[in-house]
């Protein structure tokens, strides 16, 4: 489980998002207010597709856990 939280922190990240507020992780519960962002490529599939080839996964700034949110404008 270390090699995993040490490869976490060593991670480079798409991007960094400061939110306007604080809010709590839903799975550390700790306060935060960035999230960061990761890019996801498909790499193989051994079948046709009709899933995107990319996508983004935005990720907790304090445990690094991956939290259900979306990125867009209003």
């Amino acid at each position: 489980m270390a090699d995993v939280a040490e490869f976490l922190q060593e991670t480079d990240f798409e991007a960094e998002y400061a939110m306007e507020s604080s809010l709590k992780c839903p799975r550390c519960s700790e306060e935060i207010s960035n999230l960061y962002v990761v890019r996801l490529l498909r790499s193989k599939v051994n079948f046709t597709s009709t899933l995107p080839r990319k996508g983004y996964v935005i990720i907790c700034s304090s445990c690094r856990g991956m939290l259900s949110a979306t990125l867009g404008s209003i």
